[in-house]
């Protein structure tokens, strides 16, 4: 079970507080917790389930921003939820030093610093740099 947490005010959980659908900040309690259930036809869509009242599923019934509830009765698609990714990632690999000594015996050396990270706005970086030394 998990704590769904507020990106923005981190301190407000989403709670089932005796089947009803509000948020908290205040102490960790057993109804703040939920699970992720994939639905029967498509594991890319999930219900959410409550820890607490395992029967209380999180519905959005409306298009209005508190037009959300809990729900316990039949599966319907409105009670499905999609987990999207924040970040996009790309993975690659550079060859950052290549030799080719098969010729000779001569020792190399060579200092390779580099330097990866992951980029999460337009404007910040976060990097992690790491140093290999191989002779």
């Amino acid at each position: 079970c998990y704590y769904i947490v507020n990106e923005v005010h981190s301190q407000y959980r989403i709670a089932d507080s005796k089947h009803n659908f509000g948020v908290y900040d205040g102490p960790q309690y057993n109804d703040q917790l939920f699970r992720f259930i994939p639905s029967d036809k498509n594991n890319k869509l999930f219900y959410i389930y409550s820890c607490h009242f395992t029967n209380d599923r999180v519905a959005k019934y409306g298009v209005g921003d508190d037009e959300m509830s809990l729900y316990s009765g039949p599966k319907y698609p409105d009670k499905l939820w999609k987990l999207v990714p924040r970040y996009k990632a790309n993975f690659f690999t550079d060859d950052v030093f290549h030799f080719d000594n098969r010729q000779g015996s001569n020792p190399i050396t060579r200092d390779v610093s580099v330097t990866t990270g992951n980029k999460s706005t337009p404007t910040s970086t976060i990097h992690r740099k790491t140093t290999n030394k191989h002779t």
